[in-house]
């Protein structure tokens, strides 16, 4: 019986990452830009820190247009663009061409599962499809980068292993290949079996009325760190200026007209453990990554601009129901001082 298909959207270490998981329930097909399919062509090495092998992927295709598989059924396509990208012009482009796709018959119950960060990001998702939200799912995939020397390799590794490989990945907590916000438990269920491989759930449910709150905290924590340095996360904390600066950008977000009284109560009781709980055991549990030095890599550089950009819009829509948010614009400003 053949496996069901799945089009993931973009080749890099989170796409191939995330198919290689999953290849053993699905049939996956990569969708990439005009003209780069050749570079993504399979056979491609996975190297798991934890494991300390390396593991070959090549039972998957590439294609450049969602027309070459016009027609096919597909049972959920995973969007790995950023939310910088996500609503640039071509990123737009490529989400309405998946829309098209979604609105034949024969894909009327695939869904979409997306792991870009901005604010009403799920609402852009949603408008650019051309979909209900109920077709959307939030997630964040495990630590998965292209092979740099911006990431040291640790010294337990295998380095003939690690010189092999294309993308390199350690999981944020035990066997957690992806995290779900659980806001449509159906689609949910159905993402489950595809990451249900030998017995062990690749899958980690979040609640999913933590999300509008949780994620623009994320943003701000990783963007204050950044302005930090992307050292030790006890380094970071030990910063006191910076540290109270971001828990005071903390409340003013929460207390947004936008998040009511849930939003107001949670700036009282969530504190700097927010950002403990979110960061220090993930800094254990990825090891050997070097947690720091890949967040100094991704949220530094690749995805920075999507971290930046949603704070400016939280600190732009503050202003317009007349907050002043002076801790947030510091930040802001910091920020952008590094780039």
């Amino acid at each position: 019986m053949p496996k069901p298909k799945v089009l993931i959207v973009g080749c890099g270490a989170v796409g191939l990452s995330q198919g290689y998981h999953i290849s053993s329930n699905a049939d996956c097909t990569y969708l990439v830009r005009p003209g780069r399919k050749p570079a993504f062509d399979p056979p491609k090495h996975l190297y798991s820190y934890q494991d300390d092998e390396l593991y070959e992927f090549s039972s998957y295709r590439v294609i450049e247009s969602v027309s070459e598989v016009k027609s096919e059924k597909f049972a959920f396509i995973f969007d790995t663009l950023d939310g910088h990208t996500a609503r640039s012009e071509s990123g737009i482009a490529t989400i309405r061409s998946v829309g098209d796709l979604l609105k034949e018959p024969q894909n009327a119950n695939s869904f979409v599962v997306f792991d870009a960060v901005g604010l009403d990001i799920e609402e852009h998702y949603a408008t650019t499809l051309g979909i209900a939200r109920n077709r959307l799912l939030l997630a964040s995939s495990l630590l998965a980068h292209q092979s740099t020397p911006q990431i040291p390799i640790p010294e337990t590794a295998n380095k003939a292993l690690v010189s092999k490989a294309n993308v390199l990945y350690s999981t944020p907590s035990p066997g957690a290949v992806l995290v779900v916000f659980n806001t449509q438990p159906s689609l949910t269920k159905k993402l489950e079996a595809f990451y249900d491989v030998n017995g062990k759930q690749g899958i980690r449910r979040a609640p999913g009325f933590l999300a509008p709150y949780s994620i623009p905290l994320i943003m701000l924590q990783l963007v204050t760190w950044n302005i930090d340095g992307f050292g030790p996360f006890e380094q970071f904390r030990a910063n006191t200026e910076l540290w109270d600066l971001m828990l005071r950008a903390q409340t003013e977000i929460l207390t947004l007209p936008r998040f009511g009284w849930t939003g107001w109560l949670l700036s009282f009781v969530v504190g700097g453990w927010a950002a403990i709980q979110m960061h220090a055991p993930v800094e254990v549990n990825a090891r050997p990554l070097d947690y720091p030095k890949f967040n100094a890599f991704h949220h530094g550089g690749k995805v920075a601009k999507q971290d930046r950009r949603m704070l400016e819009d939280v600190l732009s829509e503050g202003e317009k129901s007349g907050r002043k948010m002076p801790a947030l614009k510091e930040i802001i400003k910091k920020a952008s001082e590094l780039s």
